[in-house]
């Protein structure tokens, strides 16, 4: 069973939806459960996203989570889950959950309580939940529930850790975190991968986006991601504007969903001339990243930041974008003075100069797509996904054959 954040979530069709592909493929009997967002409304984009999915035989069942503001709702949420399985008429077999996020892998665990011998859970934690839940709080309505979500957050976490068959997290430095808080026995790290048989570099497709943006003789920084107050917008466009003084054929590009937020902070701040904003399927994203010629990410020195895994960051790189990035973003940083292909920026130095940002220009892109094609490739990691499946029941059968220690 694997629960997800739902079909229209950011992170769906470069992260589940390939998982998801794959385990059918693989012969692996699938139940995936679309945990969608409490206030989450059934539109055309979400209709046409279930019959893609019907099209492809991912059997998805739809559930509108009970906000979740306590444990409470989400042991509510389980039992709900548990319905679906009783109608299907699969209790009583081995289940492995995968729990996307913290909030899943809660959802699993109380479904486990029904079948505990049974019911195996791998939480799939994708960043610091109890340091995001305080992100962008305003007000002191917003500080109070912050305050309370956090403490809420924090007890699902404890027992996220302690009560789980096995953690994946997406960082080497999200792994050092969990093991100096909870020294989990069980953790693996798998980054967010990439589907590198579309993200690579390619001439050809370059060649032809540059044309239809009307950007042939220009020189393109791109952003392509979210507008969460963690993305650090305001400093991506600093640091465009900051760059455009020395470099004037600069043009900045944004790829995002919400292209309405953009043109509020891009508002008297870069010309129309000098903008780009696009909201395009993920499907399309590596054109534009092959016709940009540097990305940027920049993030502020929070927990969330340090423990995160970007996926921007593999696609930049994959399609041999050169990128722009902050000190502490997880594993970036490390990647980038390993492997080249990018400048780590600090507080104490925030932005390129441009000389810095020119050298990145004449790197080879081709060979810098092959070789982080190698690191970030779904190729790579979705394997390891599925033969993690197979040991936690394994490893939980001998766990249950073993005889009990004499008291």
């Amino acid at each position: 069973m694997y629960f997800s954040t739902g079909i229209l979530d950011t992170a769906f069709d470069s992260q589940v939806l390939p998982l998801l592909e794959r385990m059918l493929e693989s012969g692996v009997d699938l139940i995936h459960i679309a945990v969608e967002p409490f206030r989450r409304q059934r539109t055309r984009e979400h209709l046409e996203k279930r019959k893609e999915l019907d099209s492809r035989g991912i059997r998805s069942w739809y559930l509108r989570q009970i906000p979740p503001f306590s444990r409470s709702s989400l042991r509510i949420d389980g039992k709900r889950m548990a319905r679906v399985l009783k109608g299907l008429g699969v209790m009583g077999e081995k289940i492995v959950i995968h729990g996307r996020g913290h909030l899943n892998a809660a959802r699993g665990l109380f479904l486990k309580e029904t079948d505990p011998a049974r019911v195996h859970v791998i939480a799939d934690l994708r960043g610091a939940v109890v340091d995001e839940v305080c992100c962008g709080a305003k007000g002191h309505v917003g500080t109070l529930l912050s305050r309370y979500l956090r403490g809420v957050y924090q007890g699902i976490e404890d027992q996220v850790v302690r009560e789980a068959d096995h953690i994946l997290c997406v960082s080497n430095a999200m792994k050092e975190h969990l093991q100096e808080r909870y020294s989990p026995r069980s953790v693996t790290v798998i980054p967010t991968f990439v589907d590198t048989t579309r993200f690579l570099f390619s001439k050809e497709m370059r060649e032809r986006l540059r044309r239809h943006l009307s950007v042939s003789d220009r020189t393109v920084l791109v952003f392509s991601g979210g507008t969460a107050p963690w993305q650090n917008l305001d400093k991506v466009i600093d640091l465009f504007t900051g760059l455009k003084r020395e470099i004037p054929d600069l043009l900045m590009l944004f790829l995002s969903q919400d292209p309405s937020r953009i043109k509020k902070l891009t508002k008297d701040r870069i010309d129309d001339g000098d903008l780009r904003i696009l909201r395009v399927p993920h499907a399309e994203v590596a054109g534009y990243l092959c016709a940009a010629d540097v990305g940027v990410l920049l993030r502020e020195e929070t927990l969330t930041n340090q423990v995160a895994a970007p996926i921007k960051f593999g696609e930049y790189l994959c399609c041999g974008l050169p990128c722009i990035v902050s000190a502490q973003v997880g594993d970036t940083a490390v990647v980038l003075r390993e492997e080249g292909g990018g400048i780590i920026v600090s507080p104490r130095a925030p932005f390129p100069s441009p000389s810095e940002f020119r050298k990145l220009l004449d790197l080879d892109r081709e060979a810098l797509s092959r070789r982080m094609g190698k690191k970030y490739s779904s190729a790579v990691y979705v394997p390891q996904i599925l033969e993690l499946y197979k040991r936690v029941v394994e490893s939980s059968g001998e766990r249950s054959e073993r005889p009990s220690e004499p008291s």
